[in-house]
């Protein structure tokens, strides 16, 4: 499957090509030189509006873990899929979103405690993860949009009717921010959203992506400007981003069920800026949030954690969500 995310690129290219053959047709060709720099950079920056539009690795599909089956909902022509268990029609939900470069099965440890406490659980599948059919362009706003539209599914299936849960890690906790925003008509059904180590500000993860490819910290707000533009070109209106700070809480979704952020004191791969973003936001709110920064907790590799699992369990007896 082809991606247009280099068009920019194969555009800038085009255009600096016709430039330099103009100029040298007209004998001009001394003007190239001092162009040069200004084109070696214009080029660089137009090919890294490609490498921050990521894409998922490709990896194979799996057969479904035993007990478990794969459903799946067409929106707008892609496969989104889940995968679900057991169903128990007087139960409420949990449904699990993993995070970036995971898969569904990847959250199968963290669905135990659940399963235990009596709970319909359900593993959504990012579109393009796992063994996702591909696509030619990816962004957390199609996958925010994937969610919604099967939370609504699941509501005219009768599967929310009994309250629902959403524990999403690392990206999945930003997707699942957004997919409970209360203006949402599922979203009314909330019992409350289990956020471990999440993403909350994705200008933090585009900082990341410009500090790999060494372009200056002055330069890197301007450049995620540059690159909301460009996505936007790219994408529906369905998709659209109006600003940087859109990609952030609280324009970004503030639920108003308890929340309940697990955090990873060492954590690696995010660090630990973006639970003292959300933190923030919630400071001096009347909201029923809580937080714990856990030395014993790791970003990644950790579908089961004793500690992780102990202070879930602790918080849905605080607010009456045992069901077994």
């Amino acid at each position: 499957m082809i991606s247009n995310r280099f068009s920019a690129f194969i555009v800038h290219a085009i255009a600096w090509t016709f430039i330099a053959i103009t100029l040298s047709l007209s004998s001009n060709t001394i003007y190239i030189a001092f162009l040069a720099p200004i084109i070696i950079i214009d080029m660089w920056f137009a090919l890294c509006l490609g490498f921050m539009l990521r894409l998922p690795t490709v990896r194979e599909n799996v057969e479904p873990p035993i007990d478990w089956e794969w459903e799946s909902l067409d929106v707008h022509g892609y496969p989104v899929r889940w995968l679900k268990k057991e169903w128990n029609p007087n139960k409420p939900l949990v449904m699990f979103i993993h995070g970036w470069n995971s898969r569904a099965s990847n959250m199968l440890g963290r669905s135990a405690l659940f399963h235990e406490l009596g709970y319909n659980c359900v593993l959504f599948e990012m579109r393009a993860h796992g063994g996702n059919k591909r696509v030619p362009h990816w962004a957390a706003m199609h996958v925010c949009h994937d969610v919604e539209r099967v939370m609504t599914y699941f509501e005219h299936r009768g599967w929310l009717k009994n309250g629902f849960l959403i524990h999403g890690h690392s990206l999945g906790g930003f997707v699942a921010q957004r997919a409970l925003r209360p203006e949402l008509k599922t979203s009314k059904n909330a019992l409350g959203m289990i956020l471990e180590s999440p993403v909350t500000s994705y200008e933090y993860i585009n900082n990341q992506t410009c500090d790999f490819l060494k372009i200056p910290k002055s330069l890197q707000r301007p450049m995620m400007r540059r690159l909301l533009r460009y996505y936007n070109r790219l994408n529906p209106s369905r998709f659209q981003v109006p600003s940087i700070d859109f990609l952030r809480p609280p324009e970004w979704g503030l639920p108003q069920c308890p929340t309940i952020l697990i955090q990873a004191k060492h954590d690696a791969t995010l660090g630990i800026k973006h639970a003292e973003l959300l933190i923030d936001v919630h400071d001096g709110l009347q909201s029923s949030f809580t937080y714990h920064i856990v030395e014993e907790l790791k970003h990644s590799y950790e579908s089961e954690n004793i500690v992780r699992d102990d202070l879930i369990r602790t918080w849905l007896e605080e607010h009456s969500l045992f069901f077994r």
